[in-house]
Order: structure tokens, then C-alpha cells, then sequence
């Protein structure tokens, strides 16, 4: 890739207000107050919706703005479930979305406020159905959402998000097609990072949701679509990430660890702005396993994201001294193999920080003879297409073997 420094370049990105501290959630009434909603539905699973160290100050903070609770979303992120809770917002006249938890919680808040754009969000969800897709009405007006996250995967920055095509709540997750949402009137209106709700999170949840965040910093600088500004964003990001996430799989993790999401999202503020998404091969490998197979993506990615990696370098320079700069890594008299393996290594180095598995054998029901209908799945991906290298299914297949 082109020195970015020395191409034109646009970058079109307008984030809902950030806002992050401890107690943060507090505020929720009066943020939304001064907005002019009067009232929230909160969305969120039945997880995160039965903790009260989570929903206690959320609905606090609340207070008379509170209109209910709808905690039916599910890893799979389905059609149905957006639907129930957009035609209950409509029903019920209320004015916005709170959504709390993790990825499938903010991602299925942004199709339940796309489908909240049309008169009868049944009839656009059926055609979703179809298509594959769930825009935004453009005589409408999208629900606005104030999005409250609990991992640090990066849903929540973001204007996209994904969909199972199923109006069915007990649909098989390995028999749901997959879809998408995408609009820039899909940004939450504001964001609020609460250091004391994400340590509520699993140890296991929140680390392999953080490698999941750091591998959208990686794909931001050998992305297409990069530019002097997401350079920036996403080397200062990942130098951060590096450092703070060694003391994220701690039980009790020391006070000094809890500007941890602060760090994760200084990067995903540049990740996915309208039309120019910037996570490509890496994400598109952890697709190939997120229908069939019990494994959290972040999962997936800290075993694959160095085969990945290596792989990429292999067929391009990738950007190779952007990333070992931003990693730390002593680039004085290397080589360009040198450099590459070095970077690598630092990645591998944040997924044994992180605690995570190291090889594809470890993965819960995914056997050896699984893996070439999943290279297949893989170079389907649609992120494939902003990727710097151009895989073949066989390409895929040996990436994801020297993985087992």
C-alpha cells in the first residue's frame, strides 16, 4: 500500500456523544432529557437483563424515562427478535433505544431501529428476509439509540451491524443465514462507557471480546480505505490495547487496568464509518465460524489472527512496519521476513496476555474434517472484498490447517 501521507484522501465519520467514567450510566435520564426523549425501552439478553450489578444503576439512572425492559436478544442477533422489540417501541410510543451488553445486544438494537423507520416494521423485516439486508427508511425516521457496552468488541462505534434471517426465536443458529444493516443514521446518538458495568463481564467475555477489538485496529492500517487519520487512531490504539490488556484475564484486576475500554474504543472511533468499513481477512476468517460452532469470535481470532497475519505477509508487504511500530517492536536491522514474523509474534504475544487458545483443536465441537467447508464459508465472506490479499479456497484451508 501507497504511503497514505502522500494520497488524497476523505474520511466522513460524525460519532454520537462519548461519554466514559465510572457511574457514567447515571446520567442516562438526563442525557436523554437532553435530547428531548422522554422515554427508553433497555434491550439486552437474559443474561446481562438478570444481572443486577449491571441493570440496577442502568435502571437507576433511568429513572422515570425508563419505559421497560426487553431482553430477548441472542448471540444469533435474529430478525425476530429486532422485530419484537421495534414493534413494541411502536406500540408502546417510546422515544428510544437503550441497548446494554455485548455485540449481539448493540447489533440488534440497530436493525430494531432501522425496522422502526417504516410504518409496519413486520412488512420490512419480511423483505429483509429476502433481500438480506434491512435498510433504513428513507422517508422515516430510525429509533434513536443510546448504546451502553459491556465487552470490547467494537459494536458500538459503528453504523453496521449483523443480522440472523429469521423471524424464528427457536431457529437451529447453524441453519440461519446470515445479513446486515448499514446506515450512517444508524450511529448511536450517544455512547456511555462505564468502567463498573464492564466488570460485571465474564473474565473468559470480556478478553476474547477485547482481541476481537484489537484485530479491528490491526485491520485498520492495511485497510483500502486507510488515511493519515485512522493511521493514527489505530497505532496509538494499538500501542494502548498492548499495554493495558495483559491485566484483563485477572479476577480482580488492579484500579489501574480500568481505562481498558477507554483504550479499546480510541480505536474503533475510525473502524466503521459510512461505506468504508475497515476490518477485512482476519474478521472474515472468524465469520467462517460464528453460525456453526460455540466459540466467541474474539476466540477465533486469537487463534487465527497470527496464521492470518503470516499468510498476508506472505503474498504482501501488509503494512508490515506501520504495525511493528505501533506494536513496540525493535525494527532496527531486520528485514522485510524479519519485520513480518516480529509482528506476528507481538499479535500472538497480545492472545497469550489475553489467555486465549492458541490452536483451532482447542475449540469446543469443530473437528479437523470441519475445516474445509469452513474455508469454503470464508471465501464467501463479503469482508473479503476490502482485503489485501485475495485467498483461494485452497489458500483459506491452508491457513485454517496450520491453525488445527
Amino acid at each position: 500500500m501507497d504511503d497514505t501521507t502522500a494520497r488524497e484522501f476523505t474520511l466522513d465519520y460524525d460519532p454520537g456523544e462519548i461519554r466514559f467514567g465510572r457511574g457514567t450510566v447515571g446520567d442516562l435520564g438526563d442525557l436523554l432529557a437532553a435530547r428531548g426523549l422522554a422515554s427508553a425501552l433497555v434491550l439486552t439478553g437474559a443474561n446481562v437483563g438478570a444481572n443486577p450489578d449491571v441493570m440496577a444503576p442502568v435502571e437507576d439512572g433511568l429513572g422515570d424515562v425508563l419505559a421497560g425492559v426487553f431482553d430477548e436478544t441472542t448471540p444469533a442477533k435474529t430478525l425476530g427478535a429486532a422485530l419484537s422489540a421495534a414493534e413494541r417501541v411502536q406500540a408502546e410510543g417510546i422515544e428510544a433505544i437503550v441497548a446494554v451488553g455485548s455485540g449481539s445486544s448493540l447489533d440488534t438494537a440497530k436493525v430494531a431501529s432501522a425496522l422502526g423507520s417504516y410504518a409496519d416494521p413486520a412488512a420490512a423485516a419480511e423483505h429483509a428476509l429476502s433481500t438480506g439486508s434491512v435498510p433504513v427508511a428513507d422517508d422515516g425516521r430510525p429509533t434513536p439509540v443510546i448504546a451502553v457496552p459491556t465487552t470490547l468488541a467494537g459494536a458500538d462505534l459503528s453504523v453496521i451491524g449483523g443480522v440472523g434471517l429469521t423471524l424464528d426465536a427457536d431457529a437451529d443458529p447453524s441453519e440461519i443465514p446470515s445479513g446486515g444493516v448499514s446506515s450512517r443514521r444508524l450511529m448511536p446518538t450517544a455512547l456511555c462507557y462505564d468502567p463498573d458495568l464492564f466488570e460485571t463481564t465474564p473474565r473468559s467475555v470480556l478478553t476474547a471480546s477485547a482481541m476481537n477489538g484489537f484485530d479491528k485496529a490491526v485491520e485498520c492500517l492495511y485497510s483500502p480505505h486507510a488515511t493519515p487519520i485512522t493511521d493514527g487512531t489505530a497505532s496509538r490504539g494499538l500501542s494502548l490495547m498492548q499495554s493495558g490488556f495483559a491485566a484483563l484475564p485477572d479476577a480482580d484486576p488492579a484500579p489501574s487496568s480500568s481505562p481498558t475500554p477507554s483504550r479499546a474504543w480510541s480505536v474503533r472511533s475510525t473502524a466503521s464509518p459510512p461505506g468504508a468499513y475497515r476490518a477485512s481477512i482476519i474478521h472474515a476468517f472468524g465469520h467462517g465460524f460464528s453460525n456453526d460452532y460455540d466459540a466467541h469470535q474474539g476466540t477465533v481470532h486469537g487463534v487465527l489472527a497470527p496464521h492470518v497475519l503470516r499468510y498476508v505477509f506472505s503474498e504482501v508487504d501488509g503494512r508490515r512496519a506501520l504495525l511493528a511500530d505501533a506494536l513496540g517492536v525493535d525494527t532496527a536491522g531486520k528485514s522485510a521476513a524479519e519485520l513480518a514474523e516480529a509482528v506476528v509474534d507481538a499479535v500472538a504475544g497480545v492472545r497469550d496476555d489475553l489467555g486465549l487458545p492458541t490452536t483451532l483443536r482447542e475449540l469446543a465441537g469443530l473437528s479437523q474434517g470441519d475445516l474445509p467447508a469452513i474455508a469454503e464459508t470464508i471465501h464467501e465472506d463479503s469482508l473479503l472484498a476490502d482485503a489485501p490479499v485475495e485467498p483461494s479456497v485452497e489458500e483459506i484451508r491452508g491457513v485454517l490447517e496450520r491453525a488445527w
